[in-house]
């Protein structure tokens, strides 16, 4: 189940038949379609995500109103043969009575999210006919850039969106542009990691900084060898603000230090840590963080890349390795069990 601020994506029931036929049977809301759907076909659409679920995982999602329960539309991942390839699809349908309040976006937002997060692919697509310019509207909403336009039998012209994982969040270095931001990120850290030790990892002093504009100053400090040590630390290290490229929401704050010459560092300490955002979890952000980041390093000359994690850290670790990270050893730290991982090993 996936679950936003309105709304709850669940899998479809044979259930869900009556309210799932009040949108397919629409004219309005199928004009874009060759055809309304009758009683046989919406079964069969429910019936073929049933499908998709146990083959892929994944497949077009109930959406349901948090509040009320009530059935209101669809949206998920298909596979689809777009241009002649089989590619991941995002697609929605809201019942009309709920048009223009944002929930196909808020969806197709929630549904990009996952899928950057439990799958591989390197990118989503979206494709309608060329005169649903709603439907290609909710596409851009969520991040998504025209691509192409290509002619077939069904749509005339089909009109196709698409978004890179990678351009989802960019790395930039800490500026007052994003003071209040930063400000809101590190009261939500407060609030939420309460009880986590390691609540600021990558955003060292955010913690005890008085203003967002006191801790920008130390992270250019930071920077420098020269400067460095006038804030605490012996080795310099760039700190980056992960922005989501669709709305400049700050969603993590990831560090990457110069070198690892250095007995903290060099044991378990590493050349990075970072803290995602706790409102913007376990949506695949701190994977593209960590692979922004050794880019970063490959630019500093960093060809060897420690990171380490707690040997509990299930998401951590996982993290790593889905960067291609090679684990080394464990090691014992005060009676904590840190696992040693190399990114970017020659």
């Amino acid at each position: 189940m996936i679950e936003t601020q309105r709304l709850l994506l669940r899998e479809y029931t044979p259930d869900d038949f009556d309210a799932l036929y009040e949108i397919m049977s629409d004219p309005e809301t199928m004009q874009h379609y060759p055809a309304t759907f009758d009683e046989s076909r919406t079964r069969r659409w429910i019936e073929w995500n049933l499908e998709n679920y146990a083959k892929y995982g994944f497949g077009l999602w109930a959406v349901v109103l948090k509040e009320t329960g009530e059935f209101i539309g669809d949206c998920g991942i298909t596979i689809q043969k777009i241009d002649g390839e089989d590619l991941p699809e995002i697609g929605y349908h809201i019942n009309k009575k709920y048009w223009g309040r944002g929930f196909a976006k808020e969806a197709a937002q929630a549904v990009r999210d996952w899928a950057f997060a439990n799958t591989d692919y390197p990118s989503l697509y979206s494709y309608c006919k060329y005169t649903n310019e709603a439907s290609y509207k909710t596409a851009e909403a969520i991040g998504m850039h025209f691509e192409k336009e290509y002619k077939d039998e069904a749509n005339k012209i089909t009109h196709v969106s698409v978004i890179h994982r990678k351009a989802i969040i960019k790395l930039i270095e800490p500026c007052r542009e994003y003071a209040d931001e930063i400000w809101a990120f590190r009261a939500e850290i407060l609030e939420k990691d309460a009880d986590n030790e390691n609540q600021f990892a990558g955003c060292k002093s955010l913690d005890s900084c008085s203003s967002a504009e006191e801790w920008i100053y130390i992270c250019e400090l930071r920077k420098s060898e020269e400067t460095c040590r006038e804030v605490g630390t012996e080795v310099p290290s760039n700190t980056y603000l992960a922005i989501r490229q669709s709305d400049n929401r700050l969603v993590g704050i990831i560090d990457l230090r110069h070198h690892i010459n250095h007995p903290i560092l060099g044991t378990w300490g590493g050349h990075c840590g970072y803290s995602v955002r706790p409102s913007e979890r376990r949506k695949g952000y701190a994977t593209e963080m960590l692979r922004l980041n050794k880019l970063r390093a490959k630019e500093m000359g960093i060809h060897k890349m420690l990171v380490t994690c707690d040997e509990g850290n299930i998401a951590s670790e996982k993290t790593i390795l889905a960067n291609g990270g090679i684990y080394e050893k464990t090691i014992d730290v005060d009676g904590d069990k840190i696992k040693r991982f190399w990114l970017n090993r020659d």
